[in-house]
């Protein structure tokens, strides 16, 4: 008992002469109270950024969309931005899964309310057209230097942004079709309209919040390149068909609840022969849209300031 009474005085006492001995080396070493960095460029403090932009969402379903745009933005130190970006959708490239619709369906001269003539169904889904994040705040908690090679080194800092999102895009156009093809119908579907309805589009702008990620390389000391994640999550018809409804019924004498299936599955008509086809608002489904970013930063004035 005596020597492990003996072993615990030891570790308690040399643990609190350790840390004695840190606090004394913290307050009076030469070092005590110096910055982290003499002399440092501060890139962002002052200096107002303007930067020309490309980027390409990925992810998508149906349509990728390549943005060209501008991103302007006010530093009030190197921590703390806020700013605005914009850019308008310059070129569209269909995904795979809408090359292989097309491709097995083209030969689908009338088809259905949903996909009415196969080889149009590129003109049928949602596009994206433009886009503005105004205002957009951006903070910058990490800063630091990147080694290449072990003997290139690139000042670099990571940074996180945040703001309002304003979409514009354009969508298929909303349409009410009764699904038993019945002639007494009003909406009776024909090949004629099936087809007009299926390239008529409708525009619309969606507000959502968007933020990310990103990377700044310095060039030299008013030129940098970024690299940018960014998220913009809404609701939108992106296959231009009956996704969803409002109905509350399954059926014409069902009572099971069916909110959420297609008009088709759930709608009644009025001669009971089945639900119809109901093109709307409440087909659009939520999404969590994404896109790559990479922007050339001009910074003015072109001197940086210098930390003392």
């Amino acid at each position: 008992m005596k020597r492990l009474v003996g072993a615990v005085a030891f570790v308690g006492l040399t643990a609190i002469s350790s840390a004695a001995m840190a606090q004394e080396i913290q307050l009076r070493g030469p070092l005590a109270g110096a910055p982290s960095c003499r002399h440092c460029v501060q890139y962002r403090a002052g200096r107002v950024s303007l930067a020309p932009t490309f980027g390409i969402t990925f992810q998508d379903e149906f349509d990728r969309t390549m943005f060209a745009g501008a991103q302007l933005n006010y530093h009030f130190n190197d921590l703390i931005a806020i700013g605005a970006w914009g850019a308008y959708g310059v070129a569209h490239v269909r995904t795979n899964l809408t090359s292989q619709v097309t491709d097995r369906l083209s030969g689908n001269a009338t088809g259905t309310p949903n996909i009415p003539a196969g080889g149009e169904f590129p003109n049928q889904i949602g596009q994206l057209n433009w886009f503005i994040s105004a205002p957009q705040l951006t903070l910058v908690p990490l800063r630091g230097k990147l080694s290449l090679f072990q003997n290139i080194f690139i000042d670099t800092d990571f940074y996180l942004f945040g703001g309002l999102g304003i979409v514009g895009l354009t969508e298929r156009q909303s349409a009410v079709y009764d699904a038993s093809m019945d002639p007494t119908q009003a909406n009776v579907p024909t090949a004629a309209s099936l087809a007009g309805n299926q390239t008529a589009r409708s525009s619309r702008v969606a507000l959502t919040g968007t933020f990310g990620v990103g990377l700044n390389f310095y060039i030299n000391r008013f030129i940098s390149l970024q690299v940018e994640y960014r998220a913009f999550p809404f609701a939108w018809n992106t296959m231009g068909t009956d996704e969803s409804s409002r109905a509350n019924t399954c059926g014409p004498t069902g009572t099971s609840s069916c909110a959420g299936f297609p008009d088709y599955a759930v709608r009644p008509d009025t001669n009971g022969a089945g639900g119809g086809f109901n093109l709307d608002d409440n087909d659009r489904q939520f999404r969590w849209n994404q896109m790559v970013n990479f922007g050339l930063n001009f910074f003015l004035p072109t001197a940086p300031r210098i930390s003392d």
